[in-house]
């Protein structure tokens, strides 16, 4: 009951270390989002060499933002709710918890940004990467496809990552509007 009280006194420890746990999340995912965004070029060269290493290589950026972006993601999307529910209940005229609300919206966009959209070039370029090496054949055309598969889940993880860019400065934005 007290972690609630203090929850609700605006300028309370609790309630700024959640504002800045949301910048923070949004802010880190967008950046190792555009880490691996602008890491990928790199891998195009290594296309004509080897397609299944190719692929590799992107399969360690794939895994490694599967492991933390969906976390941390919904971590950020409860912090901004509870941050909107807890600003809306003091006054529902401010403008706090509507940029909050809209900061915790924005951010499922992304998943489905993900599933509709990034899942089948993902997919085509992990079974490349997963496939046995005796089934991994390297013809002429495929490497020209293993490239078209990387320039395409690029350009979209370039969309991708602007949805925690952008409910990182709603955060920000909320967080300095008191």
């Amino acid at each position: 009951m007290a972690f609630a009280q203090d929850l609700s006194s605006p300028h309370s420890g609790y309630r700024q270390a959640f504002k800045g746990l949301a910048i923070a999340g949004s802010l880190w995912n967008a950046g190792s989002m555009t880490t691996a965004y602008r890491l990928l070029p790199s891998i195009y060269p290594s296309v004509q060499t080897s397609r299944k290493l190719a692929t590799k290589e992107w399969a360690f950026y794939y895994w490694a933002l599967s492991r933390t972006v969906p976390l941390t993601d919904l971590a950020t999307i409860l912090i901004c709710s509870g941050l909107a529910y807890v600003e809306r209940k003091e006054n529902k005229a401010a403008l706090g918890w509507k940029i909050w609300a809209t900061a915790a919206g924005i951010m499922p966009f992304g998943w489905v940004w993900v599933w509709t959209l990034m899942l089948k070039p993902s997919n085509k370029l992990l079974s490349i990467s997963e496939a046995p090496d005796s089934v991994v054949v390297e013809k002429e055309r495929e490497p020209l496809d293993a490239i078209s598969l990387l320039k395409e889940f690029n350009s979209l993880m370039g969309v991708r990552m602007l949805f925690p860019w952008v409910v990182g400065g709603l955060a920000l934005w909320a967080s300095l509007n008191e």
